[in-house]
């Protein structure tokens, strides 16, 4: 492979990062987002690809952690990342049928890597899901306007349930991306914010499956509940924000 060639595919995520923080510009010039205010500024790092990556605090990481992936969908290259640099056992959530053909299909995966058939719901059972229209992951939400009509029953169970089952006392990094169910999670997630030390989620309201004013109410949800606030990403889509409490070994 030439030079000039490794430089072009070097400079694709660059350039990437570039067009989303661009569109950002337009939506806030338009009213269609906004600037969020940080609570905390710890050392940030950017694991897995461009598509499936999230940005961590790794200062605060403990050594042989517990990680809680909600949606896998295709792409598990930041549940892979936080294995390889961390030493964290990642349990990953996903009831689709493609991510589990995913799953199943993928070659040599790591022993701490866990997978879970099952989403994170409002009930401990089965919900109906809603198919992608084209590509994608499944919604619980109808109205998610890049999902079909077309319903399926899926198994999910609720957060204290998963914690019970899975028997975990603190969760180093829950990351939260399940199209559209998020907004319904908040009223969990503040009850249980002092046994989560990171929680990353990509709130949904720039594909119309909710309003900006939504996602700023649940951000102030959080905040309010002892979440903090460190990183909004380029599309302002996900959030990462440390939690309430100290992990069992002192790190906050």
């Amino acid at each position: 492979m030439s030079s000039k060639v490794r430089q072009l595919i070097s400079s694709v995520p660059a350039l990437h990062l570039c067009a989303r923080q661009a569109r950002r510009i337009g939506r806030l010039v338009t009213g269609r987002d906004t600037l969020y205010r940080y609570d905390s500024r710890p050392r940030k790092q950017r694991l897995g690809t461009v598509y499936g990556g999230w940005t961590i605090a790794p200062d605060v990481l403990r050594p042989e952690g517990i990680a809680w992936s909600f949606g896998v969908g295709n792409d598990i290259s930041f549940d892979l990342a936080l294995i390889e640099e961390f030493g964290i056992t990642v349990h990953g959530f996903d009831p689709s049928p493609a991510a589990v053909e995913f799953i199943t299909g993928y070659s040599s995966l790591p022993s701490r890597y866990h997978f879970h058939p099952y989403g994170l719901g409002p009930l401990d059972g089965e919900c109906t899901f809603f198919r992608p229209a084209d590509s994608g992951m499944y919604s619980l939400v109808k109205g998610n306007p890049r999902r079909s009509s077309e319903g399926i029953r899926l198994a999910v169970k609720m957060l204290p349930t998963i914690m019970s089952d899975l028997g975990t006392p603190f969760i180093d990094v829950l990351k939260m991306d399940i199209e559209g169910a998020e907004y319904d999670q908040m009223d969990a997630l503040v009850e249980y914010s002092g046994r989560i030390g990171q929680l990353l989620v990509e709130f949904h309201h720039r594909i119309g499956v909710a309003p900006l004013r939504k996602t700023v109410e649940c951000v102030n949800r959080l905040r309010s509940g002892g979440f903090r606030l460190f990183h909004v990403s380029e599309t302002s889509s996900e959030f990462s924000f440390l939690g309430s409490a100290t992990a069992p070994d002192g790190r906050t």
